[in-house]
């Protein structure tokens, strides 16, 4: 085993490098803590996540060649307080959990140093107690070793008794895979609105959506959507999103100081007079954001336009939204917007957390209560418009909270934006 680099410590995005799907070719020793060299070697597939706010990651292994049917789980947990992991093994034959209480069995728990980890616990083997030790090697973005050992004489000596090299599947050519970053549950959004030089907004929307969109997904941020503001000619409206507030500064961080950038951000920002019109944004209560599951955005095929019609209300208000409020968003707004044809997309409100990449800024210090609702097309848009319902079932409930009047764009979505009709 190399020596692990002394000044580089575990961290809760250890075990991103393993999202993904993975081929892992298995070697598993037969007979175990028995001094046999007899090993059985077989495929299988790993499929591995994170899931939002960065602490919990889990892969799923199936193996249909070696056991039709079986299925294992890793669940791996990052403790912040301590800086290590715990990690739990489960199958679907009960393999992990205790069949006398139903819980899950005690985890191997460690860190990394630089490129390996190592993960230590105790288990129950053939009625005995073992030490159990998980060694992982990752080898870049292509490549990883995991290997588990167990002791019987108190870490003395070890047995490795099962060996899994991972190599990353390509995506099928065929059919390519959408990019990960459309499925994240973006827990923080940037509604990001920016006033170009005249005619130039043509220009900057065939620059984003030729060069821009892949390498910020690429980086696990969400580009949700692009649009015209059919009301004001030379404004660019888009949004996007992060699962959590450290991706968002890792990722902001990795694409403005990267190559994409650095060829293209000249040519962007010659488009621009201020691109400073930003609202970082949070989901005004759990389950409340847009969801981008199931989204695809399309590649490029000559349109300049989508289906659709996004309405986004911005309500300026009195002071940070509370509970009657949001109540108000679910029970009269939405369904104000709903009756008019609409699909309501989500409610937000202000992330009130200092900006933590202030190369980018965001208008701070004045809470807002932002609504996306999607019209089928522009005649439905202004029929709910034109009826009045707005103004005469939400308008005058609003006002106790409202610190100026509401702002309500009108985004038609451009070709390749995913968030559309």
């Amino acid at each position: 085993m190399n020596t692990p680099d002394p000044g580089a410590t575990s961290a809760k995005q250890d075990f991103d490098f393993l999202v993904g799907h993975w081929t892992t070719r298995q070697r598993r020793l037969k007979q175990r803590l028995q001094g046999s060299d007899e090993w059985e070697t077989f495929t299988a597939s790993t499929t591995n996540q994170h899931l939002p706010g960065g602490v919990i990651n889990f892969d799923t292994l199936v193996a249909p060649t070696w056991k039709p049917g079986w299925v294992g789980m890793s669940l791996r947990l990052f403790n912040p307080a301590t800086n290590l992991w715990s990690i739990y093994w489960v199958t679907n034959e009960g393999g992990g959990i205790d069949p006398a209480t139903g819980q899950l069995g005690a985890p191997v728990v460690g860190r990394f140093q630089g490129s390996e980890g190592l993960f230590e616990g105790e288990d129950r083997f053939e009625g005995r107690t073992v030490r159990v030790r998980f060694h992982w090697q990752r080898w870049g973005s292509e490549r990883a070793r995991w290997q588990q050992a167990f002791s019987d004489d108190g870490g003395r000596s070890w047995e490795v008794n099962w060996v899994m090299d991972f190599e990353r599947e390509a995506p099928s050519p065929a059919e390519p895979a959408p990019p990960p970053a459309l499925g994240l549950d973006c827990q923080v959004v940037e509604l990001r609105r920016y006033t170009l030089h005249p005619g130039q907004r043509d220009t900057l929307i065939e620059l984003f959506e030729r060069a821009l969109v892949e390498p910020q997904e690429a980086l696990a941020m969400a580009v949700m959507g692009q649009f015209r503001d059919l009301d004001a000619p030379d404004h660019f409206v888009w949004l996007r999103g992060f699962a959590d507030r450290d991706s968002r500064t890792r990722g902001l961080a990795a694409f403005y100081g990267g190559p994409v950038w650095r060829q293209h951000g000249g040519a962007a920002n010659a488009t621009m007079v201020d691109s400073d019109d930003v609202l970082l944004l949070r989901p005004a209560w759990p389950g409340s954001g847009l969801s981008m599951q199931g989204r695809r955005r399309p590649q490029s095929t000559g349109q300049t336009t989508a289906p659709g019609l996004l309405r986004v209300s911005v309500l300026p208000l009195r002071e940070t939204a509370g509970a009657a409020l949001l109540s108000l968003c679910r029970d009269t707004l939405s369904p104000c917007l709903r009756k008019g044809g609409a699909h309501v997309l989500g409610w937000y409100v202000t992330d009130e957390a200092p900006n933590d990449f202030p190369r980018l800024p965001v208008r701070e210090g004045k809470p807002v209560l932002v609504g996306f609702a999607l019209f089928p097309d522009l005649p439905s848009l202004n029929a709910f418009e034109r009826s009045g319902a707005w103004d005469r079932d939400a308008q005058a409930a609003l006002a106790p909270w409202l610190d100026r009047p509401a702002r309500h764009h009108r985004l038609a979505p451009t070709a390749r934006s995913a968030i559309q009709a």
